[in-house]
């Protein structure tokens, strides 16, 4: 099992109560994961996709904020994946398949599609590098959930108890997880998916943005959930669900199939 290292920022106008409730983390092994500061010699963010560069500024001006002056940087296997944004162009490091880890360095996954993340997690992990969780100071977390490794929280999500959440997951704006559910490894939720309380999305799910998984519906692996859909029932694997309420408009036979991008 990988260590679990999960960072959280600061911020003057959060409440002390989520401050407190951040310092007492669980890990999905179910031990207690350390809260710590964004130290670490490099943070590494593996996509330099909008996702990545989302993940860029949001950890950037947490280190300006804090006082703290890491560099940031990009894995990324086109060079040019940043040409267009002068401001970051600098900051491409290398490509993922070149990547040699060192000590030091956090790596933030940035990926969205679940087929890749996976195969990229399961890659660099295999090769010593180092996946950080990272929650943003403005997502609201219970005491009692329970995040795996290489996990990206981002802000106004909300997760409620007694939720489990696996390796490499991203949790989007505005997302909701409700209580009593589990998210394995590799699920994507997109901005402002409502994932009801005693859900079960198995490994590799995307969910599409403003999405809703009713209470209670288990969702096989690499499913996509279209985006806006209503999902009232359980989900077959490797189906792709549209609408409300949503249905199945397609299917694959391959669960290792590359065409796991949002429906």
């Amino acid at each position: 099992m990988m260590a679990i290292e999960i960072f959280t920022g600061d911020s003057n106008t959060f409440e002390q109560q989520q401050e407190a409730v951040r310092r007492s983390l669980t890990s999905a092994s179910g031990e207690r994961s350390p809260h710590l500061p964004m130290h670490a010699e490099r943070w590494l963010i593996v996509g330099a996709g909008g996702f990545g560069r989302e993940i860029y500024y949001w950890t950037q001006g947490q280190l300006q904020s804090t006082g703290q002056d890491f560099p940031i940087g990009f894995l990324d296997d086109n060079r040019d994946s940043l040409k267009a944004y002068p401001s970051l162009a600098p900051y491409w490091v290398d490509r993922i398949s070149d990547y040699v880890p060192r000590q030091g360095d956090r790596l933030l996954m940035a990926i969205a599609d679940p087929t890749i993340k996976l195969q990229l997690g399961k890659q660099l992990t295999e090769r010593g590098a180092t996946f950080a969780t990272y929650i943003h100071p403005k997502a609201v977390i219970t005491a009692d959930a329970k995040f795996g490794a290489g996990c990206i929280v981002c802000p106004m999500t909300v997760v409620c108890c007694n939720v489990q959440v696996g390796d490499f997951v991203s949790l989007n704006l505005g997302t909701v997880v409700g209580h009593d559910s589990i998210i394995s490894d590799g699920c994507t939720l997109s901005p402002h998916a409502n994932i009801s309380g005693q859900s079960v999305l198995e490994r590799g799910v995307f969910v599409g943005c403003q999405a809703v998984i009713l209470p209670k519906v288990h969702v096989g692996e690499f499913a996509r959930i279209g985006a806006g859909s209503s999902v009232i029932g359980h989900v077959r694997s490797h189906s792709t669900m549209l609408g409300v309420p949503a249905k199945r408009v397609s299917w694959t036979k391959h669960p290792d199939a590359s065409e796991t991008k949002a429906a």
